[in-house]
């Protein structure tokens, strides 16, 4: 039964599956209320306020003086998973699980200072990759679904410089500080399972194997589904950095191009197994470790002020997920825990949007955006991933020159998505089959101060 239990054992470790609802895989994209409210279509040539950090810093060669940011997106996901584990004969169970996604705040702070005519510098704070999942705690598939949470804090320190009085150059470095914390529960599927595998051991005459399998079952029921079967947790800084360009082309428009560098976490942590205690095979209790790499991206943008009041803004974002190849974790004994194959697929993110200025105090905008899933052969309960739609609106509101809130909403709409899940075991294999249905509502406030 070993392969069971070390190919589920946390099946998408520190991977989140807000990405059925937010961007692709576990990657988010909430970076800016400002940008929210505009599906962010021409977020790296866009220069509104502070949060250019987290996109472009080439852009801050644009402010002419020093300028703060601050605020949060309240993400609330509806992501509702319909499905069957299919054991064999009489053994089948339902898989269904609504809400698994959590609420919560994505926070962000961002300061522009521009130190002369031709440098300026930055900082800030965001979460690019992050949110959990979490499923009943006696979920019948919890062998491969618990409880998986991540957060990656970002932080930047950027600088800018004005190349030409219409070309500039910005680079920045990034210090990520990953927490994770991932979890699987027994659910139905270590005694059925068993049962399965001394049926099998019976038909081929094997009366020792059959016994011990049946041994086994009796072992896993006598455990409650929602006893803890993996866990693992701990936390990890990573470095990374990233680097724009902005081309101002005439006063009213503009092109901004920016790249950001993988981050590889080489992530430690404290491995926990009671597969023993169920009569199934065991790793012990011992540290783990993994390296997850959060993968480059690259960001094109316009944005076109066709009359004083009136402008239009795109982006093309283009993620490397590709280089994604597998998870792939191991003990201080030297030994696998588990190995998870991905192979996920470069995705792309196209967004269109608007920008009105209907008073000196008031901004409006709106955009739309699809945003492709990262998933291609290999999907997975703990990462339902799928193509999405965002529907945004926006707005800014001044209250002097200098102090500006910004206020945005956004609707994403995921399509269904269907696949299967499969384990190896020495049963034969073990389905899992999987419809997901995925929308979001995104809320979010910001403060601007110039001074």
């Amino acid at each position: 039964m070993k392969n069971l239990f070390t190919k589920t054992l946390l099946s998408s470790a520190l991977l989140v599956a807000t990405g059925a609802a937010n961007a692709a895989a576990f990657q988010l994209a909430e970076i800016s209320t400002s940008g929210l409210g505009r599906a962010y279509a021409g977020e790296a040539a866009i220069a509104d306020n502070a949060g250019v950090v987290a996109t472009n810093p080439a852009l801050m060669s644009l402010f002419k003086r020093p300028e703060i940011s601050l605020g949060a997106i309240y993400v609330d996901p509806n992501i509702d998973i319909y499905g069957t584990t299919l054991y064999g004969t009489g053994l089948d169970t339902n898989a269904d699980a609504k809400n698994i996604a959590k609420s919560a705040a994505v926070p962000n702070i961002y300061f522009v200072a521009p130190l002369n005519d031709k440098f300026a510098v930055g900082g800030g704070l965001n979460v690019n990759y992050g949110l959990a999942t979490e499923y009943d705690d006696n979920y019948s598939a919890g062998f491969i679904a618990g409880k998986t949470d991540l957060t990656a804090l970002n932080f930047n320190l950027s600088g800018s410089y004005k190349i030409l009085d219409n070309l500039a150059f910005g680079l920045g470095f990034n210090a990520v500080y990953a927490d994770a914390t991932v979890e699987r529960r027994l659910g139905v599927a270590s005694a059925g399972v068993y049962a399965a595998t001394a049926r099998q051991y019976a038909a081929a005459g094997n009366a020792v194997g059959a016994q011990a399998a049946l041994t086994a079952a009796r072992n896993a029921a006598a455990n409650p589904s929602t006893a803890t079967l993996r866990k693992i947790e701990g936390d990890k800084w990573g470095f990374g950095w990233n680097a724009g360009l902005m081309w101002q082309i005439t006063e009213r428009s503009r092109f901004g191009l920016a790249y950001h560098a993988k981050v590889d976490i080489d992530f430690d942590g404290d491995y926990s197994d009671a597969g023993a205690a169920i009569g199934t095979y065991s790793q012990g209790n011992q540290p783990g470790s993994l390296t997850l790499p959060l993968p480059a991206y690259w960001e094109f943008s316009g944005f076109h002020q066709v009359t004083d009041k009136f402008a239009f803004h795109y982006s093309w974002k283009y993620t490397e997920w590709s280089k994604f190849k597998e998870l792939r974790a191991v003990g201080s004994s030297g030994k696998e825990l588990f190995q998870k194959t991905e192979k996920y697929r470069d995705s792309s993110r196209l967004a269109i949007g608007a920008t009105y200025h209907a008073t000196d105090a008031l901004t409006v905008r709106a955009g739309i955006a699809y945003d492709e899933t990262a998933a291609n052969e290999h999907h997975s309960i703990s990462i339902p991933d799928t193509n999405r739609v965002w529907y945004s609106l926006g707005a800014t509101y001044r209250f002097t020159p200098d102090l500006s809130v910004d206020v945005g909403f956004a609707h994403l709409r995921g399509s269904n998505n269907s696949f299967k899940e499969e384990l190896i075991t020495s049963a034969g294999k073990v389905v899992t089959d999987v419809k997901v249905k995925a929308t979001a509502n995104l809320y979010g406030l910001n403060l601007n101060y110039r001074f």
